[in-house]
Protein backbone atom coordinates (compact mmCIF):
# COMPACT_ATOMS: atom_id res chain seq x y z
CA UNK A 1 0.00 0.00 0.00
CA UNK A 2 2.72 2.72 1.16
CA UNK A 3 4.63 1.68 -2.30
CA UNK A 4 2.05 2.58 -4.43
CA UNK A 5 1.01 6.03 -3.01
CA UNK A 6 4.73 6.38 -2.89
CA UNK A 7 4.59 5.84 -6.69
CA UNK A 8 1.66 7.96 -7.16
CA UNK A 9 3.38 10.93 -5.12
CA UNK A 10 6.52 10.67 -7.52
CA UNK A 11 4.47 10.95 -10.66
CA UNK A 12 2.22 13.51 -9.37
CA UNK A 13 5.62 15.53 -8.13
CA UNK A 14 6.64 14.78 -12.16
CA UNK A 15 4.41 16.44 -13.94
CA UNK A 16 4.17 19.51 -12.01
CA UNK A 17 7.89 19.86 -12.82
CA UNK A 18 7.03 19.54 -16.57
CA UNK A 19 4.20 21.92 -16.46
CA UNK A 20 6.52 24.70 -14.61
CA UNK A 21 9.78 24.00 -17.18
CA UNK A 22 10.13 27.76 -17.89
CA UNK A 23 8.76 29.50 -15.43
CA UNK A 24 12.07 30.73 -13.27
CA UNK A 25 10.69 30.76 -9.62
CA UNK A 26 10.31 27.10 -10.19
CA UNK A 27 13.39 26.05 -12.29
CA UNK A 28 14.76 23.85 -9.33
CA UNK A 29 11.89 22.11 -8.78
CA UNK A 30 12.91 19.43 -11.18
CA UNK A 31 15.57 18.45 -9.16
CA UNK A 32 13.29 17.98 -6.03
CA UNK A 33 13.53 15.07 -3.71
CA UNK A 34 10.58 13.90 -2.02
CA UNK A 35 10.89 14.64 2.29
CA UNK A 36 9.91 11.27 4.19
CA UNK A 37 10.90 9.24 7.87
CA UNK A 38 14.75 8.98 8.38
CA UNK A 39 16.01 12.00 6.17
CA UNK A 40 18.31 14.34 8.13
CA UNK A 41 18.99 17.34 6.70
CA UNK A 42 18.27 21.15 5.63
CA UNK A 43 15.79 20.42 3.82
CA UNK A 44 13.76 18.91 6.52
CA UNK A 45 14.54 21.91 8.63
CA UNK A 46 13.35 24.95 6.51
CA UNK A 47 9.57 22.12 5.91
CA UNK A 48 10.03 21.90 10.05
CA UNK A 49 10.06 25.48 10.63
CA UNK A 50 7.53 26.55 8.53
CA UNK A 51 4.95 23.82 10.06
CA UNK A 52 6.01 25.28 12.95
CA UNK A 53 4.95 28.42 12.07
CA UNK A 54 1.61 27.42 10.95
CA UNK A 55 1.28 25.38 14.17
CA UNK A 56 1.38 22.52 12.60
CA UNK A 57 3.71 21.34 15.74
CA UNK A 58 2.17 18.31 17.39
CA UNK A 59 4.91 17.50 19.43
CA UNK A 60 7.13 18.63 16.42
CA UNK A 61 10.76 19.04 17.21
CA UNK A 62 12.49 21.55 14.67
CA UNK A 63 15.54 19.83 14.06
CA UNK A 64 16.42 18.61 10.83
CA UNK A 65 15.14 15.16 11.47
CA UNK A 66 11.75 14.12 9.83
CA UNK A 67 10.60 11.88 12.19
CA UNK A 68 7.11 10.39 12.61
CA UNK A 69 5.86 13.40 14.53
CA UNK A 70 7.07 15.60 11.45
CA UNK A 71 4.66 12.85 9.08
CA UNK A 72 2.03 13.37 11.54
CA UNK A 73 1.88 17.16 11.46
CA UNK A 74 2.48 16.59 7.45
CA UNK A 75 -0.41 14.82 6.75
CA UNK A 76 -2.51 17.16 9.00
CA UNK A 77 -1.43 20.03 6.48
CA UNK A 78 -1.71 18.24 3.70
CA UNK A 79 -5.71 16.87 5.40
CA UNK A 80 -6.41 20.51 5.79
CA UNK A 81 -5.26 22.31 2.05
CA UNK A 82 -6.78 18.69 0.45
CA UNK A 83 -3.70 17.00 -0.77
CA UNK A 84 -3.01 13.76 -1.14
CA UNK A 85 -2.33 12.68 3.00
CA UNK A 86 1.05 10.33 2.92
CA UNK A 87 2.91 12.09 5.25
CA UNK A 88 5.80 12.85 2.95
CA UNK A 89 6.58 16.33 1.42
CA UNK A 90 6.39 15.65 -2.30
CA UNK A 91 7.19 19.01 -4.03
CA UNK A 92 3.39 19.80 -4.53
CA UNK A 93 3.29 19.79 -0.94
CA UNK A 94 6.20 21.81 -0.65
CA UNK A 95 5.27 24.20 -2.93
CA UNK A 96 1.48 24.51 -0.82
CA UNK A 97 3.39 24.43 2.45
CA UNK A 98 5.78 27.35 1.11
CA UNK A 99 2.88 29.48 -0.41
CA UNK A 100 0.67 29.43 2.20
CA UNK A 101 3.68 30.20 5.23
CA UNK A 102 4.48 33.08 2.65
CA UNK A 103 1.06 34.47 2.97
CA UNK A 104 0.38 34.07 6.80
CA UNK A 105 4.04 36.36 7.09
CA UNK A 106 2.61 39.15 5.32
CA UNK A 107 0.12 40.02 8.12
CA UNK A 108 2.34 39.60 10.70
CA UNK A 109 4.58 42.42 9.47
CA UNK A 110 2.92 44.72 11.92
CA UNK A 111 3.11 44.50 15.44
CA UNK A 112 -0.24 44.13 17.38
CA UNK A 113 -0.20 45.31 20.57
CA UNK A 114 0.95 42.77 22.76
CA UNK A 115 -1.54 41.15 25.33
CA UNK A 116 -1.54 41.83 29.24
CA UNK A 117 0.09 38.70 31.04
CA UNK A 118 -2.03 39.38 33.95
CA UNK A 119 -6.00 39.53 32.79
CA UNK A 120 -5.72 37.06 29.29
CA UNK A 121 -8.76 38.44 27.61
CA UNK A 122 -10.66 36.09 25.39
CA UNK A 123 -10.93 37.74 21.54
CA UNK A 124 -9.58 34.54 20.01
CA UNK A 125 -11.24 31.42 21.66
CA UNK A 126 -12.15 29.38 18.32
CA UNK A 127 -9.82 27.23 18.09
CA UNK A 128 -10.19 23.50 20.79
CA UNK A 129 -7.01 23.68 23.20
CA UNK A 130 -6.15 19.44 23.08
CA UNK A 131 -3.76 17.78 24.62
CA UNK A 132 0.08 18.26 22.24
CA UNK A 133 -1.33 22.01 21.39
CA UNK A 134 1.17 24.81 22.13
CA UNK A 135 1.82 28.75 22.28
CA UNK A 136 0.27 31.50 24.08
CA UNK A 137 -3.59 30.75 24.61
CA UNK A 138 -1.88 27.24 26.42
CA UNK A 139 -0.18 29.37 28.46
CA UNK A 140 -2.78 31.97 29.61
CA UNK A 141 -5.39 29.14 29.66
CA UNK A 142 -2.80 27.51 32.22
CA UNK A 143 -2.11 31.07 34.78
CA UNK A 144 -5.74 30.91 34.82
CA UNK A 145 -6.47 27.37 35.67
CA UNK A 146 -3.70 27.61 38.38
CA UNK A 147 -5.39 31.20 39.75
CA UNK A 148 -8.53 29.15 39.92
CA UNK A 149 -6.73 26.85 42.34
CA UNK A 150 -5.99 24.07 39.96
CA UNK A 151 -2.70 22.28 39.56
CA UNK A 152 -1.22 23.47 36.50
CA UNK A 153 2.07 24.96 35.44
CA UNK A 154 2.36 27.17 32.62
CA UNK A 155 4.01 25.68 29.99
CA UNK A 156 2.69 26.74 27.30
CA UNK A 157 2.05 23.14 26.48
CA UNK A 158 -1.17 21.07 27.01
CA UNK A 159 0.24 18.08 28.88
CA UNK A 160 -1.72 15.69 30.75
CA UNK A 161 -2.12 17.83 34.09
CA UNK A 162 -3.22 20.73 31.72
CA UNK A 163 -6.41 17.85 30.68
CA UNK A 164 -6.73 16.91 34.08
CA UNK A 165 -7.31 20.39 35.56
CA UNK A 166 -9.58 21.20 32.13
CA UNK A 167 -11.86 18.23 32.73
CA UNK A 168 -12.01 19.09 36.61
CA UNK A 169 -13.16 22.65 35.97
CA UNK A 170 -15.73 20.67 33.41
CA UNK A 171 -17.01 18.45 35.84
CA UNK A 172 -17.78 20.91 38.69
CA UNK A 173 -19.32 23.48 35.88
CA UNK A 174 -20.82 20.73 34.86
CA UNK A 175 -19.73 20.51 31.23
CA UNK A 176 -19.06 17.65 28.76
CA UNK A 177 -15.48 15.69 30.07
CA UNK A 178 -13.48 16.12 27.31
CA UNK A 179 -10.56 17.56 28.69
CA UNK A 180 -10.14 19.64 25.48
CA UNK A 181 -10.70 23.58 26.14
CA UNK A 182 -12.85 24.57 23.04
CA UNK A 183 -14.62 28.33 23.04
CA UNK A 184 -16.97 27.32 26.00
CA UNK A 185 -14.53 25.58 28.23
CA UNK A 186 -11.92 28.79 27.24
CA UNK A 187 -14.69 31.45 27.61
CA UNK A 188 -16.28 30.20 31.41
CA UNK A 189 -12.52 29.63 32.84
CA UNK A 190 -11.78 33.08 31.29
CA UNK A 191 -15.00 34.35 33.14
CA UNK A 192 -14.31 33.09 36.30
CA UNK A 193 -10.63 34.34 36.21
CA UNK A 194 -11.74 37.88 35.85
CA UNK A 195 -14.41 37.28 39.01
CA UNK A 196 -11.63 35.93 40.95
CA UNK A 197 -13.37 32.89 42.11
CA UNK A 198 -11.13 31.08 44.64
CA UNK A 199 -13.49 27.93 45.79
CA UNK A 200 -12.99 25.77 42.68
CA UNK A 201 -11.16 22.50 44.06
CA UNK A 202 -13.08 19.78 44.79
CA UNK A 203 -16.26 18.86 41.93
CA UNK A 204 -19.38 20.14 43.33
CA UNK A 205 -21.47 17.88 45.00
CA UNK A 206 -24.76 15.77 44.30
CA UNK A 207 -27.09 14.80 47.51
CA UNK A 208 -30.39 14.20 46.14
CA UNK A 209 -32.79 11.90 48.27
CA UNK A 210 -34.67 9.18 46.66
CA UNK A 211 -38.03 10.36 49.12
CA UNK A 212 -37.85 13.92 48.66
CA UNK A 213 -40.95 14.36 50.41
CA UNK A 214 -39.57 12.51 52.96
CA UNK A 215 -36.83 14.73 53.94
CA UNK A 216 -37.63 17.21 56.90
CA UNK A 217 -38.89 14.13 58.66
CA UNK A 218 -35.69 11.97 58.30
CA UNK A 219 -33.84 14.85 59.73
CA UNK A 220 -36.17 15.26 62.84
CA UNK A 221 -36.31 11.55 63.39
CA UNK A 222 -32.60 11.31 63.21
CA UNK A 223 -31.91 14.22 65.41
CA UNK A 224 -34.07 12.77 67.88
CA UNK A 225 -32.43 9.58 67.77
CA UNK A 226 -28.98 11.19 67.64
CA UNK A 227 -30.27 13.40 70.39
CA UNK A 228 -31.19 10.32 72.94
CA UNK A 229 -27.64 8.61 72.40
CA UNK A 230 -25.62 11.40 74.26
CA UNK A 231 -23.01 11.34 71.66
CA UNK A 232 -23.64 14.85 70.13
CA UNK A 233 -20.48 15.99 71.24
CA UNK A 234 -17.77 12.82 70.94
CA UNK A 235 -16.35 12.27 67.95
CA UNK A 236 -15.14 9.26 68.70
CA UNK A 237 -16.72 5.94 66.83
CA UNK A 238 -15.71 2.21 66.73
CA UNK A 239 -12.65 2.16 63.53
CA UNK A 240 -13.08 -1.13 61.72
CA UNK A 241 -9.50 -2.76 61.55
CA UNK A 242 -10.30 -2.78 57.69
CA UNK A 243 -9.75 -0.18 57.53
CA UNK A 244 -6.85 1.51 55.82
CA UNK A 245 -4.74 4.52 58.13
CA UNK A 246 -5.56 7.05 55.69
CA UNK A 247 -9.25 6.27 56.12
CA UNK A 248 -9.48 6.14 59.35
CA UNK A 249 -7.79 9.73 59.53
CA UNK A 250 -10.29 11.12 57.92
CA UNK A 251 -13.15 9.40 59.34
CA UNK A 252 -11.68 10.66 62.39
CA UNK A 253 -11.77 14.07 61.24
CA UNK A 254 -15.35 14.04 59.71
CA UNK A 255 -16.35 13.15 62.99
CA UNK A 256 -14.42 15.72 64.76
CA UNK A 257 -15.91 18.48 62.31
CA UNK A 258 -19.42 16.88 63.51
CA UNK A 259 -18.67 16.74 67.32
CA UNK A 260 -17.39 20.34 67.24
CA UNK A 261 -20.99 21.15 66.18
CA UNK A 262 -23.03 19.49 68.51
CA UNK A 263 -23.61 16.72 65.91
CA UNK A 264 -23.72 12.69 66.32
CA UNK A 265 -20.35 11.21 64.55
CA UNK A 266 -21.13 8.97 61.51
CA UNK A 267 -21.11 5.24 62.20
CA UNK A 268 -19.01 3.09 59.30
CA UNK A 269 -20.84 1.26 57.12
CA UNK A 270 -18.27 -1.06 55.70
CA UNK A 271 -20.39 -2.31 52.96
CA UNK A 272 -20.75 1.64 51.65
CA UNK A 273 -17.28 1.46 52.36
CA UNK A 274 -16.07 -1.14 49.67
CA UNK A 275 -18.37 0.36 47.03
CA UNK A 276 -16.51 3.70 47.89
CA UNK A 277 -13.17 2.08 47.05
CA UNK A 278 -14.73 0.67 43.77
CA UNK A 279 -15.42 4.10 42.77
CA UNK A 280 -12.40 5.75 44.17
CA UNK A 281 -10.28 2.88 42.18
CA UNK A 282 -12.17 2.94 39.01
CA UNK A 283 -10.86 6.80 38.75
CA UNK A 284 -7.22 6.09 39.21
CA UNK A 285 -7.90 3.21 36.68
CA UNK A 286 -9.75 4.93 34.00
CA UNK A 287 -8.38 8.40 34.65
CA UNK A 288 -11.51 10.11 35.15
CA UNK A 289 -13.14 12.73 37.94
CA UNK A 290 -16.86 12.91 38.10
CA UNK A 291 -19.72 11.69 40.59
CA UNK A 292 -21.21 9.75 37.08
CA UNK A 293 -19.16 6.54 36.51
CA UNK A 294 -18.72 4.94 33.23
CA UNK A 295 -19.44 1.82 34.87
CA UNK A 296 -21.78 2.05 37.14
CA UNK A 297 -24.03 5.66 36.48
CA UNK A 298 -24.66 7.91 39.40
CA UNK A 299 -23.51 7.47 43.00
CA UNK A 300 -27.26 6.40 43.78
CA UNK A 301 -27.67 3.78 40.81
CA UNK A 302 -23.81 2.35 42.03
CA UNK A 303 -25.04 1.88 45.21
CA UNK A 304 -28.31 0.28 44.11
CA UNK A 305 -26.18 -1.81 41.94
CA UNK A 306 -24.00 -3.10 45.02
CA UNK A 307 -27.48 -3.50 47.20
CA UNK A 308 -26.96 -0.45 49.15
CA UNK A 309 -30.41 0.41 50.72
CA UNK A 310 -30.99 3.73 51.70
CA UNK A 311 -33.28 6.91 52.21
CA UNK A 312 -31.56 10.28 51.25
CA UNK A 313 -27.52 9.45 50.39
CA UNK A 314 -24.59 11.83 49.13
CA UNK A 315 -21.43 11.54 47.45
CA UNK A 316 -17.66 13.75 48.15
CA UNK A 317 -14.86 13.29 45.89
CA UNK A 318 -11.16 14.90 45.60
CA UNK A 319 -7.93 14.56 45.26
CA UNK A 320 -4.97 15.32 46.88
CA UNK A 321 -1.80 14.52 47.90
CA UNK A 322 -2.43 14.42 51.51
CA UNK A 323 -5.97 13.64 53.76
CA UNK A 324 -5.72 17.04 56.07
CA UNK A 325 -5.55 18.79 52.40
CA UNK A 326 -8.69 17.05 50.77
CA UNK A 327 -10.52 17.14 54.29
CA UNK A 328 -9.34 21.21 54.17
CA UNK A 329 -10.82 21.30 50.38
CA UNK A 330 -13.84 19.41 51.70
CA UNK A 331 -14.48 22.34 54.13
CA UNK A 332 -13.55 25.17 52.04
CA UNK A 333 -16.23 24.22 49.71
CA UNK A 334 -20.28 25.29 51.14
CA UNK A 335 -21.71 22.08 49.05
CA UNK A 336 -19.30 19.59 50.24
CA UNK A 337 -18.96 20.61 53.86
CA UNK A 338 -23.06 20.74 53.89
CA UNK A 339 -22.40 16.64 53.54
CA UNK A 340 -20.25 16.30 56.18
CA UNK A 341 -22.20 18.00 58.73
CA UNK A 342 -25.68 16.66 57.24
CA UNK A 343 -28.03 16.03 60.03
CA UNK A 344 -29.83 13.87 57.30
CA UNK A 345 -27.10 11.10 57.20
CA UNK A 346 -25.79 9.02 60.04
CA UNK A 347 -23.42 6.63 58.01
CA UNK A 348 -20.36 7.00 55.77
CA UNK A 349 -18.34 4.89 53.39
CA UNK A 350 -14.56 6.78 53.06
CA UNK A 351 -12.58 5.44 50.57
CA UNK A 352 -8.44 6.63 49.91
CA UNK A 353 -6.60 5.37 47.64
CA UNK A 354 -3.46 5.93 46.29
CA UNK A 355 -2.97 7.17 42.65
CA UNK A 356 -4.66 10.13 40.32
CA UNK A 357 -2.63 13.28 39.14
CA UNK A 358 -2.65 15.11 42.85
CA UNK A 359 -1.50 11.56 44.43
CA UNK A 360 -4.08 9.96 46.22
CA UNK A 361 -8.07 9.96 45.30
CA UNK A 362 -11.23 10.36 47.74
CA UNK A 363 -14.72 9.10 47.76
CA UNK A 364 -16.66 10.12 50.64
CA UNK A 365 -20.88 8.23 50.62
CA UNK A 366 -23.01 8.94 53.16
CA UNK A 367 -26.33 7.30 54.19
CA UNK A 368 -29.83 7.46 56.00
CA UNK A 369 -30.80 4.01 56.18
Amino acid sequence: MNRNFTKIAAILSLSVSFTMIGQQAHAKAATFTPLKKGMNHSKVLEVEKMLDALKFDYKLKVDKLYNSYTAYNVKKFQKKYKLRQTGVVNLTTYNKLKQVYNAAQKPQKPDTKPTSPAKPSTPDQTATLKLGSTGDRVKELQKMLATLGYKVTATGTYDESTRFAVMLFQSRNKQTLTGEADAKTYSTIADQYKNHKPDANPSQPSAPSQNNNNNTSNNNNHSSQNSGSGQNSNAQVPLPSELTADEKEMVQLVNQERASRGLAPYQVDLQLTKVARVKAQEMVDKGYFSHTSPTYGSPFQMMDTFGIGYIAAAENIAQNPTVSGAHQMFMNSSGHKANILSGTYDYVGIAVVNGGPYGKTFVQMFLKK
